[in-house]
């Protein structure tokens, strides 16, 4: 299967492209390894959380839906269940398998646990209406979402239950995908936190995701016609309403790899990223916003959002010349950058969007990523991207799709001249770097969006 999958992608994409990926996956999994070893609490830790009292009960409803489950893997999710240090949960599970995984019952019973309810549906009714038969068993204040096959980490519902005591309505954590071994995770999902544009270039919050039962009852639940991309369109639909978003940058999710999964190879499920499109494009009209939606690439679901530019920006080659401009849009690009067709019209596609203060593109300097967004890290802005080649889809197929930036380089990039006006213009007396990062700063901290876009494209050298 994986020298299928190799030699698939090879084809579509050229050998250099290939090489790229080969390269990066490797360096993925050896992360993975480090962050495993580093990571995972050890049983002092562990025991500890077991004896953390809470002056208000909660509980959490685990809903699942199962069918025709490997008895090895079921067993694998329930005892991950009943390893929570956290032990205000239920377990729902609606079982909507054939005649002839019977056991599948019998292993849920002989759980022998009051938090553990059980429904046998009359048939297998397809993954969104089984979905929701599962929450439909909930009593708890919050959901939390777990496939029949998969593995919580022990203090996965201790460390919801931190972010559900700060207000949060809705939570996501990072997540890990293993094939054999849970212990030894193939990559790591290292999540940003929340952003609406990174959620509509694909479903980066998926696993694990957990969320109050009114927001859930509010939005109708899962939704049949989406299959495939269900939890997107769900995620989409419970972030329009939550009031806050809280992302915990910590591993509590072991997503399953294996054949037939959309986590091994998104040919095993076409359909998939057909769902992916049509979730989103209802998102946007949700949000009466104008946009065109296509498939970013062929191996994955990630979405390229095309937003309908209506506005003509003024184009400076000087960050200093800013406050002489009259146009609400500006394009600040320096002197020897050259913009590759449409990527002004990228940067003021989004831009224009309401919300949005600032948009920055990428620089390519022979053949290789110079420039692009800036995120915020324990010793303060790097540059993720710089340094890779043009060639690569980036970390979790980032360089696909626009998303949420802490910063942006100050050598291309659009900005509003209201947002300008609104924090007080720049700092005078900053370098052009620690210019443009404060800039960031303070739009983020007026609640400003800033985007980061990879497909407006400019060129140096």
């Amino acid at each position: 299967m994986i020298l299928k999958k190799i030699g698939n992608y090879g084809r579509k994409n050229g050998i250099k492209a290939l090489a790229v990926k080969l390269g990066e996956r490797l360096e993925y999994k050896l992360e993975a390894g480090r962050y495993t070893a580093a990571n995972t609490p050890d049983g002092d830790t562990l025991a500890l959380q077991r004896l953390e009292k809470y002056d208000k009960k909660i509980t959490v409803s685990i809903c699942v839906p199962v069918y025709n489950t490997d008895k090895k893997m079921l067993e694998q999710m329930l005892l991950s269940v009943l390893g929570q240090t956290y032990a205000d949960w239920e377990l729902c599970i609606a079982d909507g398998s054939s005649q002839s995984y019977a056991y599948i019952e019998s292993m849920v019973r002989g759980l022998n646990d009051s938090r553990v309810v059980y429904k046998r549906l009359s048939r297998n009714m397809g993954i969104s209406v089984n979905s929701n038969e599962a929450c439909a068993l909930a009593t708890g204040e919050y959901i939390a979402l777990l496939d029949h096959d998969d593995v919580l980490s022990p203090d996965a519902l201790y460390e919801v239950r931190k972010a559900i005591d700060e207000g949060a309505d809705f939570i996501y954590s990072d997540e890990a995908s293993f094939s054999s071994n849970v212990k030894r995770p193939d990559i790591i999902h290292f999540k940003r936190d929340f952003s609406i544009f990174d959620l509509r270039g694909n479903n980066y919050i998926c696993h694990l995701s957990v969320f109050k039962r009114s927001l859930f009852e509010a939005v109708g639940g899962f939704r049949a016609g989406f299959e495939g991309s269900q939890d997107h369109d769900l995620i989409l639909r419970l972030c329009e309403r939550a009031q806050k978003i809280h992302h915990i940058p910590k591993v509590l999710y072991n997503w399953r790899v294996h054949r037939g999964s959309v986590a091994s190879d998104i040919e095993a499920k076409p359909y998939c990223v057909t769902s992916g499109i049509e979730a989103v494009k209802d998102h946007l009209n949700r949000m009466g916003i104008p946009a065109e939606v296509t498939g970013a690439t062929e191996n994955a679901s990630v979405y390229r959002v095309k937003y309908t530019c209506l506005v003509k920006p003024a184009i400076i080659n000087d960050i200093e010349n800013i406050r002489g401009v009259t146009n609400e849009y500006i394009i600040v690009a320096k002197p020897d950058i050259r913009f590759r067709a449409g990527s002004v019209n990228e940067l003021c596609s989004i831009l224009q969007l309401s919300g949005v203060g600032m948009v920055g593109g990428m620089i390519i300097r022979n053949g290789r990523i110079e420039h692009a967004s800036l995120m915020q890290g324990a010793d303060g802005l790097y540059s993720p991207y710089s340094g890779m080649s043009a060639l690569s889809e980036g970390y979790m197929k980032r360089l696909k799709y626009a998303q949420g930036a802490d910063a942006l380089p100050y050598q291309f990039f659009g900005v509003r001249r209201s947002v300008l006006e609104k924090m007080g213009w720049f700092e005078e007396n900053l370098r052009e770097d620690d210019k443009l990062a404060d800039m960031c700063r303070r739009m983020k901290k007026l609640g400003y969006d800033i985007v980061f876009d990879p497909y407006a494209v400019a060129e140096r050298g």
